[in-house]
């Protein structure tokens, strides 16, 4: 095993490292050198932590060359850079900073012909990626009469790519994720097949394709790997809990003449599984790096006691982790309060009338957000905030009645109430395989000529082209049964299964979660009996928009309550935080068989319980459309101690 090696020529420092860290940072920002582990909790100063390493690098002699800081954005990398500039007063730009795509690119096209590409490849960007796919698979259809099953473009590039960073077969990652394509297994693999034909022919990479390229030139070139891996004496990663099998491997190849790395990052935030993050590459560093210092940070700056001790409590329950309590500096502040609804639809006007409360007490708008597991279960606080006129910003997708399923199944329920709605009938029939504008307005021309365009339907099946027959045929078949429904969910729940669950699984990458926005809409729709008043009210809830933040008593025109998952929140941090749908089977959110982990579900709470710094509220319902419900699993690992018990009359 080769040592490592640390070169520092004593400087005069400017930095007082020892006044401005605290113990724990200081001890891991001043070691010698060699693998560390640096596991740095919710709020204890890890981008501190990082940009103080790179100074205290540079004033003990290290060049800013030879210095290689890997992030998972530019931005960060930048900010970075520019802190420690700062801090020592000297410029650090020839330090190579950035995420592992951009360094990927700086080396390969140094290197392009040692494997196999012309000089200046270019590279596809997520909507070239998609564009290039979409011709493979018209390529593919044109050869198959069965192709009109082939999921869209988008699927392929997500299905690929997940296959790319998990080192998984296309097979494993159908079955595991994409089940509902499992019977083109065959026709999805020649389109694949094609798109990496293509690259090659037209001397073009994807994002996929920079990391394991990476991999490639460094393990199979041993000069390359050599020259670099001397460059870098210093091999800094954020995040590290983020990295896939192939970032891991790239930093292990890059590092591995020195062996100086500083892996910054914190095993109770691995939630990015899905995008194919590995938990191991942080849980077992030690076992690749046997002789790795560990470091903890535990000192939080930013939620009270109260908070952090329900936040430890509920981790604590992982078996798969390093242990560690977060510790505050704050003083004071009061219990996180847990809050049993009776339905979702009180849950909303509890979150509503809470925020509200505090803005007419001068609270900040701003200051407050609401995190949930899933998109879906945004929807009904989206409706009771825009009542109110309170401005929000949902960061967890588009706008509930802005994206396209949403307005997709309403469509259905609309030509039933009102059988002369063009715009409603075209969107459903240029859902259909070979219908595209053209023939969407030959066929509206023809129903229209009917009293009632539903009595003509049927017939306009000679207009339709053969390959989009049998979908018409099923279209016709759902819509004469809608005809005969006036409850909305029924209704709702007949479009889904009759005719648009199909085109919901071969359209978009993010279809179960799609549909559980569709459930979720069905589940709401319960309450109303007359299908032509729930599509009113829809429309209404669609078109209004909350009124301007300065006549909210926000205080300013940028101020809004912020509604995300958690997933995009990590990071991130709010004084007052919400945490809504905390039932079993939607948080945690229970999938079929092995397709879901326990622990990183409890890893998602976590993040979202440390995203608060004063108030915590913790809401679930107890009834649903179904029957009584569970509250989750993790609220139940929290004692009662450390928690007050809000009730609602």
């Amino acid at each position: 095993m080769k040592k490592y090696t640390l070169h520092i020529a004593p400087s005069a420092r400017t930095t007082r490292f020892d006044e401005e860290l605290n113990r724990q940072q200081l001890e891991a920002v001043t070691c010698a050198g060699g693998p560390m582990l640096v596991l740095a909790g919710a709020g204890t100063g890890k981008t501190r932590t990082l940009t103080y390493r790179v100074a205290w690098l540079v004033e003990n002699g290290v060049l800013p060359s030879n210095i290689l800081l890997l992030t998972f954005t530019n931005k960060a990398s930048k900010e970075m850079m520019r802190r420690a500039a700062s801090l020592i007063g000297a410029d650090v730009a020839a330090l190579w900073g950035g995420t592992f795509h951009h360094i990927g690119n700086l080396i390969l096209k140094r290197h392009a012909g040692v494997i196999g590409y012309k000089d200046g490849f270019s590279i596809l960007d997520r909507t070239d990626t998609k564009d290039l796919f979409d011709t493979c698979r018209t390529s593919v259809a044109a050869a198959h009469k069965d192709a009109q099953l082939l999921p869209k473009a988008s699927i392929l590039t997500d299905l690929h790519s997940y296959t790319r960073n998990t080192s998984k077969t296309a097979e494993a990652v159908i079955r595991e994720r994409f089940p509902a394509l499992e019977a083109n297994i065959q026709l999805i693999l020649d389109v694949i097949a094609l798109y990496e034909k293509k690259k090659r022919e037209l001397n073009l990479v994807d994002f996929d394709d920079i990391l394991q390229n990476m991999v490639t030139l460094l393990k199979d070139h041993e000069d390359v790997r050599d020259y670099y891996s001397r460059r870098f004496q210093h091999v800094l990663v954020d995040e590290y809990q983020d990295t896939n099998s192939l970032q891991a491997e790239v930093v292990e190849l890059l590092s591995s003449y020195h062996r100086n790395i500083m892996a910054v990052g914190d095993d109770a935030q691995s939630i990015f599984s899905f995008r194919g993050a590995n938990f191991e590459n942080i849980l077992n560093f030690q076992n690749t790096y046997p002789d790795a210092q560990i470091f903890k940070l535990t000192t939080n700056y930013r939620s009270t006691p109260q908070i952090l001790n329900a936040a430890n409590a509920a981790i604590a329950a992982n078996r798969r982790q390093f242990c560690k309590n977060l510790v505050s500096v704050r003083e004071g502040g009061q219990l996180p309060a847990i809050v049993p609804l009776e339905d979702t639809r009180q849950q909303a006007l509890f979150v509503a009338s809470m925020i509200k409360d505090t803005i007419d007490e001068g609270g900040s708008l701003s200051s407050m957000a609401v995190l949930y597991r899933s998109h879906y279960q945004s929807m009904e606080v989206q409706m009771e905030l825009t009542r109110l006129g309170i401005p929000y910003d949902v960061r967890s997708g588009m706008k509930f009645f802005e994206q396209a399923h949403i307005k997709d199944i309403l469509a259905y329920l609309r030509i039933i109430s009102n059988p002369c709605d063009e715009i409603s009938w075209k969107r459903l029939l240029k859902m259909l395989p070979g219908i595209g504008n053209a023939t969407a307005d030959k066929i509206w021309r023809f129903l229209i000529e009917a009293a009632d365009p539903l009595d003509r339907v049927a017939a306009a099946g000679r207009i339709v082209p053969k390959k989009g027959i049998e979908h018409f045929t099923v279209l016709v078949k759902c819509l004469d049964e809608l005809r005969k429904i006036n409850a909305p969910s029924e209704a709702l729940d007949t479009a889904l299964k009759g005719s648009y669950e199909k085109h919901l699984f071969l359209t978009f990458p993010d279809a179960d979660n799609r549909l559980r926005d569709l459930t979720q809409l069905s589940e709401y729709a319960v309450k109303y009996n007359s299908t032509d008043v729930f599509l009113s009210e829809m429309a209404i809830q669609g078109s209004e928009q909350p009124m301007a933040a300065a006549d909210s008593g926000g205080g300013g025109t940028d101020e809004h309550v912020v509604l995300s998952s958690i997933h995009q929140a990590k990071g991130l941090e709010w004084k007052t935080v919400f945490v809504i749908g905390l039932n079993d089977g939607q948080f945690p959110s229970i999938k079929s068989g092995k397709n879901w982990d326990e622990e990183e579900e409890r890893r998602l709470f976590y993040v979202a319980l440390t995203r608060a710094c004063d108030e915590l509220y913790l809401c679930y319902a107890y009834t649903s459309y179904a029957g009584l419900i569970r509250p989750s699993r993790f609220i139940k690992d929290i004692p009662r101690g450390l928690f007050e018990e809000i009730e609602i009359v």
